[in-house]
């Protein structure tokens, strides 16, 4: 099986939502995660799973739900680790459906508030999961230090980029497939800034993105998110990415 090629054929109906999980090294959370959507959601929808980079056994425990749900789990396996942005890329790619999305491989946001946001889909081309905004519910949040350094992203990327958003980076995201189409190509960031850099193409092509209150749980652990140096190291290089990103929107005058 070539690299970046589906594990398997899936149904020769068009499904018609396309639900991208970028994951790597997450063989101890995806399994029950793929089980609920792939349940919940049947045969209209397609999970393009993207493994990037793992050097865990992430890769057979999607196959052995792909077993279970050969119609519904598309298995793109990457050798190399091309992070967030670079895995939901990859599956943008191969996305059917009319309606594509994605989704946190952890669990964070269950199929039926995933399904809820897909609703508002019907009056935006665009529609996000916040965290932030009044009116969502966020339990089980694991990390004070986390919580600032995630307000601190919010508050520099609306000095930098004036996004009208309250949080660019949750992991349950919808858009109409003429958007993904429209900036696909144009998508470069390989780690999380990836979600600002979208909602930047996306406003620049006049694309109107809803942002909605979600319900959401936080399935991080000390262990995943590391020592608090560990947490403002990733922090700093976020900042340098942003600041990246700073720099090309204003050559091509995103901003």
């Amino acid at each position: 099986m070539a690299k970046g090629a589906p594990a398997a054929a899936v149904s020769d109906q068009v499904p018609s939502l396309s639900i991208v999980i970028p994951a790597h090294n997450e063989a101890r959370r995806i399994g029950p995660v793929l089980e609920q959507y792939a349940t919940f959601f049947g045969r209209r929808a397609e999970l393009l799973v993207v493994l990037n980079g793992c050097t865990d056994l992430t890769v057979d425990v999607v196959r052995q739900a792909q077993q279970r749900f050969p119609d519904t789990i598309v298995l793109i396996e990457v050798a190399e680790p091309i992070g967030k942005g670079g895995a939901i890329r990859r599956g943008f790619l191969q996305a059917r459906g009319s309606s594509i999305g994605f989704v946190d491989a952890d669990g964070s946001t269950a199929p039926a508030e995933f399904q809820r946001l897909l609703k508002l889909l019907d009056t935006a081309d665009g529609v996000i999961g916040s965290r932030w905004m009044p009116g969502a519910s966020v339990f089980n949040r694991t990390s004070r230090l986390r919580r600032v350094t995630s307000v601190g992203f919010v508050m520099v990327t609306k000095v930098l980029f004036h996004l009208p958003y309250h949080d660019t980076q949750c992991g349950a995201k919808w858009f109409r497939r003429a958007v993904i189409t429209a900036i696909n190509q144009r998508l470069h960031m390989h780690d999380m800034t990836f979600d600002v850099e979208l909602l930047l193409l996306a406003r620049a092509g006049g694309y109107r993105i809803r942002e909605a209150p979600t319900v959401w749980t936080d399935q991080s652990s000390p262990v995943l998110v590391g020592t608090p140096w560990r947490l403002v190291r990733t922090s700093l290089a976020m900042l340098g990415s942003l600041l990246k990103l700073y720099a090309r929107a204003r050559r091509e005058h995103l901003v």
